[in-house]
């Protein structure tokens, strides 16, 4: 396991992500999660950390494990400066639109949400080297935000952690990873070397 870590850059986030978010758990959710008033008290920190913090200590274990499976099913091989940016840009996208089209929700705390969308990015990675495994990780996810979305199911995972899941950070996790990854195609598309034919 420790050799596993020391040699993959996404084991080394997990390693490094998880007692994080330990940490701030331990120092108290609640100077950290998501609350609405963010804008007029000026915690603009809340944004990100809300999104490093749990409602408990279990809810925390859930989304650990969920992104150790995100890791080993796709393996994409991401610096942790990049596993880092993109969780930080999704929690900040997740939060915003939150603040934009969620009156209701005055206080909020989990990964779920940034989790839904590092998934998406890490099966878009994966796509080339495993063409099945990759689809059926997007589908899955898309599949299940659509039925959070229309009342499908009536499984509730609040029971579990013991508050009301915020269903829209899911689907807010799977629109912010598909604007990265789009703008990430046209980046690289734009600054991709012109081929010369002789």
């Amino acid at each position: 396991m420790w050799e596993r870590i020391r040699q993959s850059p996404d084991w080394r986030f997990v390693a490094v992500i998880i007692p994080l978010m330990a940490l701030l758990q331990a120092i108290g959710p609640e100077y950290f999660r998501y609350q609405r008033d963010w804008t007029s008290t000026g915690q603009i920190w809340r944004v990100v950390t809300a999104h490093w913090v749990h409602v408990g200590w279990l809810h925390l274990l859930l989304n650990g494990l969920g992104l150790a499976v995100c890791v080993s099913l796709t393996t994409p091989g991401w610096s942790i400066g990049r596993w880092f940016t993109s969780s930080i840009v999704m929690a900040t996208g997740i939060s915003l639109m939150l603040t934009l089209y969620n009156p209701e929700v005055v206080d909020y705390a989990g990964y779920s949400g940034v989790l839904y969308g590092l998934y998406v990015l890490a099966a878009l990675g994966l796509f080339l080297r495993d063409r099945l495994v990759a689809v059926l990780i997007i589908l899955a996810i898309v599949i299940k935000v659509c039925m959070e979305q229309f009342n499908f199911y009536d499984f509730n995972s609040g029971d579990i952690i013991g508050a009301r899941v915020i269903i829209d950070a899911h689907l807010y996790g799977l629109l912010m990873a598909i604007a990265i990854a789009l703008i990430w195609a046209t980046y690289t598309m734009n600054h991709r070397p012109n081929r010369q034919s002789n």
